[in-house]
């Protein structure tokens, strides 16, 4: 009866009505007056009906249960005939385009700021989706797993020798496929310019494994592998880029290492074969040649550990599986094939999915990137948000004039969106303008160890994210805005209009809340850089155990077809080693078969005065062969015996000298020098070498990796057979090193033209000062600082903005404040106080928020930081004190304006 009880009194007010009044009353509703319920009153009295008193108290209720189906028959009928909401919409947009005209600072500030947010984000997923969302360029890639070994006496996954990966091919089930490969460079000549090329061998099977076949011709055959044909197959860039993409070089010969190889196919374009991601053999190949092992190959146990191995699972086979099959294959290679010195070796083996091995390095660092990234777009949010709510709060009246108009709430949120969202898509075009900029920036400046970096480019993919980010962006920043705009009372708003909108103790909070916000977000991003920037500070500290300064180095490969036996090739280096010591400004010149930072090959050896229980299990050495005054022209220190000398000869004793680290591992305590150590096991080794020096540790890898035992022996003592080898080509790469008194760089022609005079046709490559190679090592590191450091500032920044905007909005609505204190005898100083002490509240609110969450956030860096955990004090209070510092700057140029003010003109202030 209740419930009914207000439709009744609804109909009696109706009822009670005369005709004309509902007549009247009807077209005052059809001509959309807002003022005919509150004039209604008045009316009726004007009209003497006696029963008037009854109706006022009727229409009092009609009025507070009937009224918003009245207001929306009102809309509707005030609507201009003809229109839709779609020619609403677009009403609005071109409203927001005027106002974006008449206010040209205000837009040119938000714009620019979300063109730097929505790029930069867009830049980063181009790399994220490039590198990690999309799949592998192979077919099924899911089942693809990349296989590695390991020893006990070597730490990390090791490649396969060549008996092992011919042991594996015949007794592993669970593979559809097995195919091994290693890079190796050839001298591409017969052409304009000869160069150096990357390339790899591969076994026949490597395309199957892949599921990927050349897009011309036709792969090798394992008959063509087995015999050791000279067959190629070019990638789709050389083919472009030295053949002009000439379909008929299909059975042409070209000539790798001086030798005519058969050009049988062509690879597809956007083929990359190997891939960045993987420990070894991680070069992107430019052509690929049969694997063709040796013989000395096939019987290097123990050895050479350098091919890797791809392989499909079989379907249905899972990972768990293959590593379970993969560890017992291993154990039968060693009992079955190999020597008897060598059956007490732990060889195990694991597999990998493929995916993983190419970005599950670089995986961490991008998602880190890609979250640093978005933070900078929250805090350009807050930002924008604060600008919108300050230029909502100068617009009530215009708001108060819309509502009283006839427009709704939703009408009003609709405007106030519309306005966030042209100007969150004219800030998105620009951005995608500057993502593409930054992306091809990013390829720059991203080291060679990022895979798939070449796929990274402008595509719809990014095209549809850029909009999305756009779309999402005008919601985050217009939203809060918009409710706030709506929310209010007409009337209220048209009678604070006289008091030019003075803010709400509402809006104050939140304007409060995002500054706040802001420096939440910048304190975490701050954080996370400060940390990678001590890291990376620990990290450039480390002694790589040379000295990079005033060094140079280069590369250079002798073909067989040219250099047929070792006599051929000792010449050609002594040669060059005497014409390049001759060089004016040259204090040192050395060859060496690998650089430091970059040594991977591994070999067993045995020492001669080893206890027997210790012996039965060969050991592992780094090795490195060197010709001239190697040591000097790197300047690694001597700590025991004495350097290489010109004296070890051929005919001359075998001598090495070894690291400090193997130093303390195999003699702790003792002197190693005069001990002997040879290559192999304790029953199958060759001569006897004599430790004639120990040397100070050099990295043998990147600077953030443990130093490995390593040997350095006369690459004049090889025999001639090992210098002339073919297929392995070790001993004919060596690296030429030479230390100046003058500007490494300049040296650099000089040193080509002794090369060219020896042999015009040979190429030179990786010409580069050691600073530069210490510099590639770091350049992983060096990525992530600067990129998350570049974020951290510009939230930095942003924040600072952000805090003083707030201030200096709330200082300008309080000029009639500030005034009446002044006139009453306040201090300027009190002023400043005053500002700063709210500004400074808002700050240490947001950082100490902030800093908590960075406190269990940055964990998820650890992987990323070098000897630094990710709860590292000095960096957050070094963080605390800096946001603190450029929050105290951002309040005091506000806080300095308060006390400019006028107290006269502020006590006129309407």
């Amino acid at each position: 009866m209740t419930s009914r009880l207000p439709r009744l009194v609804s109909k009696l007010a109706v009822a009670l009505y005369p005709s004309s009044f509902r007549r009247e009353r009807a077209a005052e509703i059809e001509a959309g007056c807002l003022e005919c319920f509150r004039r209604e009153r008045e009316r009726l009295g004007a009209c003497g009906i006696p029963y008037a008193a009854i109706v006022l108290v009727i229409d009092s209720l009609v009025a507070g249960f009937e009224l918003r189906a009245l207001e929306r028959r009102r809309r509707r009928l005030c609507s201009p005939r003809g229109e839709t909401p779609m020619n609403s919409l677009w009403q609005d947009v071109r409203y927001a385009a005027r106002s974006m005209r008449r206010t040209p600072a205000f837009s040119l500030v938000v714009v620019l700021t979300l063109a730097l947010a929505i790029g930069a984000t867009t830049a980063i997923f181009g790399v994220v989706d490039a590198v990690l969302l999309r799949s592998l360029p192979y077919r099924d890639p899911g089942r693809l797993v990349m296989l590695y070994q390991t020893l006990s006496a070597i730490s990390g996954p090791i490649g396969f020798s060549a008996p092992d990966y011919t042991g594996f091919l015949e007794r592993a089930r669970g593979f559809d496929a097995i195919a091994a490969f290693k890079n190796k460079e050839y001298e591409l000549s017969g052409i304009a310019e000869p160069e150096r090329v990357t390339g790899i061998r591969a076994a026949a099977s490597l395309f199957d494994t892949l599921g990927v076949q050349p897009a011309i011709g036709r792969s090798f055959s394992a008959e063509e592998d087995k015999g050791r044909q000279p067959v190629v197959v070019l990638s789709d860039g050389l083919w472009r880029r030295k053949f002009g993409a000439d379909p008929s070089i299909v059975g042409r010969a070209v000539s790798l290492d001086r030798r005519p190889y058969t050009v049988v196919g062509v690879m597809p374009r956007g083929f990359v074969f190997p891939n960045r991601g993987p420990v070894m053999n991680n070069l992107p190949a430019d052509i690929y040649v049969p694997i063709s092992y040796t013989p000395t190959e096939l019987g290097g146990f123990g050895m050479m550990f350098n091919n890797s191995v791809v392989a499909r699972l079989k379907p249905g086979v899972s990972i768990a599986a293959a590593n379970a099959e993969a560890n017992t294959v291993a154990a039968q290679i060693v009992r079955d094939l190999y020597p008897a010195e060598y059956k007490q070796w732990d060889l195990k083996a694991s597999a990998t999915p493929i995916r993983d091995e190419t970005v599950g390095r670089i995986q961490t660092t991008l998602v880190v990137l890609l979250a640093a990234v978005g933070v900078v777009l929250l805090i350009a949010c807050a930002d924008i948000a604060n600008l919108l709510m300050t230029r909502a709060a100068a617009r009530e009246r215009e708001m108060a004039v819309r509502a009283a108009l006839g427009a709704g709430r939703g009408r009003l949120i609709r405007q106030v969106l519309v306005e966030s969202g042209v100007l969150a898509l004219t800030g998105g075009a620009l951005g995608i303008a500057f993502a593409w900029w930054a992306s091809r920036a990013l390829v720059r400046l991203a080291p060679p160890t990022i895979p798939r970096t070449g796929e990274v480019g402008l595509d719809v993919r990014m095209l549809v994210f850029a909009l999305g980010v756009s779309m999402l962006t005008a919601l985050l920043s217009g939203l809060l805005p918009a409710w706030e705009t709506s929310r209010r009372d007409s009337g209220d708003r048209l009678k604070e209009g006289s008091r030019a909108g003075t803010s709400s103790v509402r809006q104050r909070r939140i304007f409060s809340g995002l500054v706040a916000l802001q420096f939440a977000l910048a304190a975490v991003l701050l954080v996370a850089g400060g940390l990678l920037v001590r890291s990376f500070a620990k990290l450039i500290a480390v002694d790589p155990g040379f000295r990079a300064e005033q060094a140079l180095t280069l590369g250079t490969s002798l073909p067989a077809r040219a250099y047929r036996s070792g006599s051929d090739i000792r010449a050609f280096y002594t040669r060059l080693l005497e014409r390049v010591d001759a060089l004016p400004g040259v204090t040192a010149t050395g060859f060496s078969t690998d650089l430091p930072l970059s040594v991977r090959d591994r070999r067993a050896f045995t020492i001669e005065s080893q206890p027997q229980a210790s012996a039965e299990i060969p050991h592992v050495v780094a090795p490195d062969w060197t010709l001239g005054r190697y040591f000097e022209a790197l300047g690694i220190a001597l700590r025991q015996g004495r350097y290489l000398q010109p004296g070890d000869q051929p005919d001359s004793e075998p001598v090495v000298v070894i690291n400090e680290t193997m130093a303390k591992k195999f003699w702790p305590g003792l002197d190693p020098v005069g001990q002997r150590m040879a290559w192999g096991g304790p029953d199958n080794h060759l001569p006897w070498m004599r430790i004639v020096g120990v040397v100070a540790d050099v990295k043998q890898g990147p600077l953030n990796t443990e130093t490995f035992q390593q040997t350095y022996t006369p690459w004049l003592q090889l025999a001639d057979g090992m210098i002339a080898e073919i297929v392995i080509g070790v001993y004919r790469s060596l690296k030429v090193t030479v230390r100046t008194a003058i500007e490494p760089a300049s040296l650099a022609t000089a040193i080509r033209g002794q090369i060219r005079e020896i042999d015009p046709s040979l190429p030179v490559t990786q010409v580069q000062t050691m600073v530069e190679v210490v510099q590639a090592s770091t350049g992983p590191q060096r990525f992530n600082t600067v990129l998350l450091g570049s974020f951290a500032s510009v939230a930095l920044l942003l924040a600072a903005l952000g805090i003083g905007g707030v201030l200096a909005t709330s200082v300008s609505r309080r000029t009639q404040e500030m005034g009446v204190r002044l006139a009453l005898g306040a201090e300027p100083l009190d002023l400043v106080r005053m500002v700063v002490r709210q500004g400074m509240l808002l700050a240490a609110t947001g950082i100490t928020v902030g800093v908590i969450a960075a406190f269990g956030l940055t964990r998820l860096m650890s992987t990323l930081l070098f000897r630094i955990t990710p709860y590292d004090p000095v960096t957050f209070v070094t963080v605390g004190g800096l946001l603190l510092s450029v929050a105290m700057l951002a309040c005091y140029i506000p806080a300095r304006r308060a006390t400019r003010v006028d107290p006269m003109v502020a006590l006129r202030y309407e």
